[in-house]
């Protein structure tokens, strides 16, 4: 979407293993305005991101291979200012269980599968604006109360 001080729209890497959903999902966001890249692993992600600029990640963190959670692990260690919004179809329980293995043990945005398009709009722009925190980049030493440094 375009805010009021942009020429040109922000780029969403949509991060999905299943191309019915980057399909759906792709189509819906670039008629909202976005430019929409896709990538159908983690491995291609992280590719993605090392050599192409993002405004944001749409993460779904149940793909083959460590999958989403390798590509989170990458962006608390690389990339921590990158918006994430996460998407998963996974019993909350698998995914606390594997926060475990993350740098930063707080995770970004969470919507649950089947996601409400207006919903995932909303979250993507609060994300973008910065009004939601981006959890990729809350570490122990930022879990008190004071807020982010700006």
């Amino acid at each position: 979407m375009l805010s009021e001080n942009e020429s040109s729209p922000e780029r969403v890497l949509l991060v999905d293993d299943s191309p019915v959903e980057r399909l759906a999902l792709g189509h819906f966001l670039r008629n909202a305005g976005y430019l929409v890249d896709e990538a159908g692993d983690g491995e291609s992600a992280i590719l993605h991101v090392k050599h192409r600029e993002v405004d944001l990640m749409l993460l779904d963190l149940q793909m083959p291979g460590g999958g989403g959670f390798a590509v989170l692990k990458y962006l608390q260690e690389h990339r921590r200012a990158l918006p994430v919004v996460l998407l998963s179809g996974m019993p909350l329980y698998q995914i606390q269980h594997k926060m475990h293995g993350l740098p930063t043990q707080e995770l970004p945005p969470l919507l649950i599968k089947p996601v409400d398009p207006e919903q995932l709009l909303g979250v993507l722009e609060l994300q973008l604006t910065g009004a939601l925190s981006n959890r990729t980049d809350v570490g122990p030493s930022d879990a008190g109360d004071t807020p982010p440094p700006q």
